[in-house]
This record gives C-alpha cells, structure tokens and sequence, in this order.
C-alpha cells in the first residue's frame, strides 16, 4: 500500500497548486482536474465544482445506498515555496533524507488527505471497504476562502453524513486527537503623519516619524510573558478545566523535544501556563507584518510619512471577535497620538473558536483504534491554530467532526523542507485503512 501511496504522492506533490498567488490558477485547476479523474479511475463518481471559489473535489463512493456515508475533508491547495528560499531541493519534487519525504504540501495537507484516499482505494479493489465514503477536497485552505462552508450549506441535504474525518495537523510522534481550535481574523492598521515622506536633514528631529510612531503601538501590544494590556481582551474565554490542564500538561511533555527543532530562544510560559494551555485557550494577537520607509538597496534620508502593520488574532472558546476587535481598536486610538492619523481595516476571514465532544462513542472507538495501531496513549490536543471548514461541519452537519492528526510534530509545516516521517505515514495508512473497514 505504501508504494501505491508514494506513486500517487509524486504526481500531487509536483502540481504548484498555491492558492495564495494568482499566477499558479492553472496548476489550482490542474489538480482538481487530476484528483477527480483519480477517484474516477478507482470507481468513484466524482466532479469538479465551481463556483465557490477555487475547484472543489467532490467524490462519492457508495458500498450500501442505505448506509450513511463518512465524510472525508482535507485541501490540495499548498503554500507558496521555491528552492531560493532556503529549500535542499526543488519543493515540488519529494526528497527522500533520514527517514523523512521532503516536499511542499508533503503533511499539509496532501499527503495527509491521501493517505485516506489510497487506504480506501486499497479496500475497494479488496472488496474489504464497509463504509460509504465522501471525499471533499478543497483548494482555498491556505487563503482563508469560505468557499467550501457556502457550498456545504447549500448542498448539506444531500448528503446523508454522519461521521467527518479530518486529518490536518500534527503529533509529536504519538497519537494525537484534537479536541477544540481556536477561531481566528486578520486586520491592518495603517498611520499617516504627514502628505509626504520629509528630507530628514531639514525635518528629522522635529517631526514624527510614521515608522516609530506605529512601530511604538506595537511595542505596546506585550508585556513581558507575552500578555497583552488591552481592556476586555480576555473577556469570555473559557477557563481550562481540571482535566484539560492534565491532558495539556501531558502533552507538553511529548512536545518539548519537538519545540527544540525550531531554534526559538525563548517561550512565554510558566508553570501555570504551559505551551498547550497557552496556545489552545488563550486569546493572543501577533503582528505578522510591518512595512514602512524605505527597505531597498542603499539608504533614503527621509522621515516615513506612512507605515502598516498587519495583524493576526486567534480567538479562544467562548470569546467573541467582534468584542475583542473592538478593544483592540480602543486600545490603538487611546495609545497613538492624536498627531497621528490611524485607519484600520475591517476584519478578515473571520472564524469563530470551536470544541467538540471527544468524549463521543464514535471518538472512543476510534481512541481505541489508534492505540491498537500506534501501541500507545491517545493525546488530546488544545489547537491554537484553525481549519475553518470545521465551524460549517458543526453547525451545518451538527456532527463534532473527528480530528485525528497523522504527521510529525517537526515537519516545518508552511516552511522550507516541510516533511513527513515514513514510518508515521505507514502508521497512518494502517490506521485509515483499519478505520475503513
């Protein structure tokens, strides 16, 4: 099984399907094209649907008409990559090095989402497949497009579903389930002190600087253990329970060998606030970007009249991003001076913060299936990131969607050399195709 899986992955693999740039439309629409006709050819019915932002992949296979079927999610399109930006090899070429495959989309996410597709291929030609099967692939994942949660919600009565897997996240070598995400928006403020950019020789010193002036608010957004001052920030997030700061805790102590590989220097943490606690209830703000001045080869002697930042919010359970939003924004027009003029951008790809029940019978049986297969205790885990097609699958479907992560906690998801352990993908496949029948 594992050859056919690697056969197919390097036809997925070298399609530059990177939803982020416009240039690469053909390759989008190229692997949907070829992820269709690849159902197709292992009996599914399957199409291609526009309409709803990039294609999406809808393949259906039925074992029994009167069966409700399995939904499988998972996303083709890939973050941008090229060899200059650090990478061993050509990124849509998988490499082979110390046990790993390396290569753009390798765990996010088309190497997870295949490793579903070619264990029930496997069960099909084995006559072995006991579940109707969905297949939904999207390609706007990494773009935050809400494209796919629009075509559910006018189709969901079609679909007779009443089990999701998604495999789209990582484990520090151990079996893991995620039991919540935090939601998530973006947003840019940008600040103006003046019509031009000023000679620095005949106004430097006497006027404001748009570049330190924003770069000042943003120093502002932290204290030292990474908390942030704004007033109602935190406001209705959920306190961690008992058992949630166990099952954190346990967690920590599989991740902290795998947090070395980063090289970061530095964790905001403590004792009564671990990395998964942390980062899985907790609201936080980061600023992803900044652009000010003049940043080409040599020096301009000016005073920047304009500068933008560029910000990234993740929502813990219960708190609502339109409340934090707007503290957020009382907090910057309080902090700026009024010399300064401040506009902000509405909030971005907004999702909201989810839990599900991984106490469920079917989460237990499957607990149960990945500690059969991978000899070890299930982790449960607090994710601080976000897949937004899990807030449609739970209000649309009111299914509390199972969210087995198959990859390695030190793949460099979204970096360069991206990769995934072999033995973990063979454990993977083993338990996809054990899962299915």
């Amino acid at each position: 099984m594992y050859q056919n899986y690697r056969n197919l992955l390097n036809d997925f693999i070298s399609k530059k399907s990177i939803s982020t740039d416009a240039n690469f439309a053909s390759e989008i629409q190229k692997t949907a094209d070829w992820l269709s006709e690849t159902f197709k050819s292992h009996g599914f019915t399957s199409e291609v649907v526009q309409g709803f932002g990039n294609p999406l992949v809808y393949a259906s296979y039925v074992v029994d008409p009167s069966l409700p079927s399995t939904l499988v999610y998972g996303h083709y399109d890939v973050q941008p990559a090229k060899k200059e930006d650090g990478w061993d090899a050509d990124p849509f070429t998988i490499v082979e090095k110390d046990g790993k495959l390396i290569a753009r989309g390798i765990v996010d996410n088309k190497g997870q989402v295949l490793i579903h597709t070619v264990a029930v291929f496997n069960l099909i030609d084995a006559k072995k497949l006991t579940k109707n099967v969905i297949f939904l692939i999207e390609g706007d994942e990494e773009t935050g497009n809400t494209g796919v949660g629009k075509w559910l919600r006018e189709n969901h009565s079609k679909l007779n579903i009443n089990e999701v897997l998604i495999s789209d996240g990582e484990m520090p070598y151990k079996p893991m389930i995620t039991a919540s995400f935090r939601g998530t928006f973006n947003s840019t403020v940008k600040v103006k002190t003046a019509d031009n950019n000023l000679h620095s020789g005949l106004y430097g010193g006497a006027v404001p600087s748009a570049v330190e002036e924003l770069a000042t608010f943003v120093s502002k957004l932290h204290n030292d253990n990474y908390e942030t001052p704004v007033v109602g920030f935190y406001d209705g997030q959920t306190t961690p329970s008992v058992d949630e700061k166990k099952l954190s805790a346990q967690l920590d102590i599989e991740r902290e060998k795998v947090l070395a590989h980063t090289g970061i220097k530095k964790f905001f943490t403590d004792e009564s606030n671990g990395f998964s606690l942390k980062t899985g209830f907790v609201t936080m703000v980061t600023t992803s970007g900044f652009k000010g001045g003049y940043i080409d080869s040599g020096y301009s002697n000016i005073v920047p009249s304009t500068a933008e930042a560029r910000f990234n919010f993740r929502i813990a359970a219960e708190s609502d991003p339109v409340k934090i939003w707007k503290s957020f924004k009382d907090f910057a027009r309080k902090e700026i001076p009024d010399y300064v003029e401040v506009t902000f951008s509405e909030p971005e790809s907004i999702v909201h913060p989810i839990k599900v029940d991984v106490t469920s019978p079917l989460h237990q049986k499957t607990i149960d299936l990945l500690e059969e297969v991978y000899g070890d205790k299930v982790l449960i885990d607090y994710c601080g990131a976000t897949i937004p097609f899990v807030v449609d699958i739970k209000e649309v479907l009111n299914v509390d969607p199972l969210l087995v992560s198959l990859a390695n906690d030190d793949c460099n998801m979204h970096g360069v050399n991206e990769n995934y352990d072999i033995e973990l993908i063979k454990k993977g496949l083993e338990f996809s195709q054990k899962y299915f029948s």
